[in-house]
């Protein structure tokens, strides 16, 4: 008897060594997997919170509607357009870290990232284009490693002002 229960002793032990040794060649995968998964839902998410962003300063802009201002004045179009951009994105993004470009579609536009000109809100019936980039950085260095610079998000609404 004594021997036939130290010879499953040592089989469960070999047991428990295999396990730990799969355990180590399968974790590292799942985590990559896990990050994976968790890293671009991130940047999907901030990629849609930028494009729906852009799309409700676009509808302000399109029936020429303003906000009021911090002392309760009523801003500017383009500062009004700005501003609401900037807080529809604000919960994926820091606001500030958003490039911002609102233009007449006849303008010159070469550059396509960025506008060099006067931010123009436009006058009724001009068509418009408001352009919206944000420099993502990734949050694991493993996955940020292949894109050193980060990733450059932009959304772009093109619109025709209403007769306001």
């Amino acid at each position: 008897m004594r021997r036939a229960a130290g010879a499953y002793d040592n089989q469960a032990k070999g047991v428990r060594g295999s396990t730990l040794v799969e355990f180590a060649l399968v974790f590292p995968l799942f985590a990559l997997l896990l990050f994976g998964i968790i890293e671009f839902g991130w940047y999907f998410f901030v990629e849609h919170t930028l494009q729906y962003a852009t799309r409700e300063g676009t509808r302000l802009a399109l029936v020429g509607g303003t906000l009021a201002g911090p002392n309760g004045s009523q801003m500017t179009r383009v500062a009004s357009i700005v501003q609401t951009i900037q807080n529809d994105a604000s919960l994926a993004v820091a606001p500030a870290k958003i490039a911002i470009s609102i233009f007449p579609i006849t303008a010159p536009y070469t550059n396509p990232t960025g506008w060099q000109g006067q931010q123009n809100a436009g006058n009724p019936g001009d068509y418009m284009r408001v352009v919206t980039q944000y420099n993502y950085t990734f949050l694991t260095p493993l996955i940020g490693q292949f894109f050193p610079g980060g990733s450059v998000i932009q959304a772009e609404t093109t619109y025709r002002n209403e007769n306001f």
